[in-house]
């Protein structure tokens, strides 16, 4: 396994650790490499730091994004050599490179998950695309380059949708080798098919960051009646906790519950009628959505982030922060029969979502035939 660093702790970070413990449950042996960070573990095998990331503070960011096209220092495929992997799975690149992907490829068999829009946009929740032409003439310029990096690559993509997304944006990807896999999560059975929660609790789970709209929310739920009767509840870290512990300072109805484990994941929603997913971008899935749909939870989710995984008999959505508020009060307010079919659904959706099928899935990926290249 091969990741840029475990810097945050969201959804990539967490299959990568997920998708390893089953493998060595398997009886297959797992390295992980990436960048020491906060959030590693004693037994990662570290990525040196790259010559492009020592610019100083000003320069540090461009010089970032250049070296990810450019800079072939940081991995080597020697730097494996000595667990001599039979493949190697790359989730996130960025802060690795796409040189050292590139190289990889050439020595081993790669498998690379595509877990954000990377190879479309530097932001790689596409937050730089469509702001002006001669951007999109810069980014099409560096998607063209990392095509070529990837040739010798297999992507899985977690949904059709993702493909469509990237091909829309990026046409020439069409000519990679591609796979949807879709993608599940492994979840005890003690958070499988939930009791009925309460329909005016609500639960985000995820990042804390402005692109997954955690401000919207905490705006919408400010000037919304609900904060008298309702419950918001919070799980996640990131760059925002502070401004989500000031407004549960500010608003007792607000609960920030911190960065939840399985037993506090468990807890948030069995008390917690709807999962929010209130994401101003497009995302390439969301796993949080899938656990939500397990425990038989149906979602409120922006248009722009509709969970690919879910039938729309599981979820309510709503076009853009200004719509927010009224699709919570909303929500709060459904009839019991409407709510009782929405989190029908949500279970009927959740059943199908095996982990063990997902795994077979992606080892059969890594094992067939047309990925083997010859080593260096």
């Amino acid at each position: 396994m091969v990741h840029t660093s475990f810097a945050v702790r969201g959804g990539a970070e967490r299959y990568l650790r997920d998708l390893s413990a089953a493998l060595v449950a398997r009886g297959h042996d797992v390295a992980v490499y990436a960048r020491p960070s906060a959030h590693g573990e004693p037994g990662d095998r570290p990525i040196r730091t790259r010559v492009s990331d020592r610019a100083p503070g000003p320069l540090r960011k461009l010089a970032t994004h250049l070296g990810d096209l450019a800079d072939r220092t940081g991995l080597h495929p020697g730097d494996l050599r000595e667990f001599a992997p039979d493949v190697v799975h790359v989730h996130n690149w960025q802060g690795i490179g796409m040189p050292a992907v590139t190289r990889l490829a050439a020595a081993y068999p790669v498998c690379h998950s595509v877990h954000d829009m990377a190879i479309c946009d530097p932001n790689n929740a596409l937050g730089n695309t469509g702001r002006s032409r001669a951007l999109d003439a810069l980014l099409a310029a560096r998607a063209a380059a990392l095509v070529r990096g990837l040739r010798r690559v297999r992507l899985l993509l977690p949904a059709e949708r993702t493909r469509a997304t990237l091909l829309r944006l990026v046409p020439s990807a069409a000519a990679l080798d591609q796979r949807v896999v879709p993608l599940s999560t492994p979840v005890p059975p003690d958070r499988r098919a939930l009791p009925p929660g309460d329909r005016s609790t609500f639960l985000y789970l995820g990042a804390l960051a402005a692109h997954k709209g955690v401000t919207d929310l905490l705006d919408a739920w400010s000037a919304s009646p609900l904060r008298a009767r309702g419950t918001l509840l919070i799980g996640g870290d990131g760059p925002l906790r502070a401004r989500v512990e000031a407004a549960a300072a500010a608003h007792p109805s607000v609960r920030y519950l911190g960065y939840l484990d399985s037993d506090g994941k468990r807890e948030a929603l069995r008390q917690a009628g709807w999962l929010v997913f209130p994401s101003r971008v497009s995302e390439t899935y969301g796993l949080v959505c899938a656990e939500a749909l397990i425990a038989g939870r149906p979602i409120l989710a922006s248009a722009a982030a509709a969970p690919v995984m879910a039938a729309p008999g599981s979820y309510l959505l709503f076009d853009g922060a200004a719509a927010l508020r009224g699709r919570l009060e909303e929500a709060a307010g459904l009839p019991a029969d409407r709510y009782t079919a929405l989190a029908a659904s949500a279970r009927s959706d959740g059943a199908r979502l095996d982990w063990d099928a997902h795994v077979d899935a992606v080892l059969h990926e890594y094992t067939t035939p047309h990925l083997e290249t010859s080593r260096s």
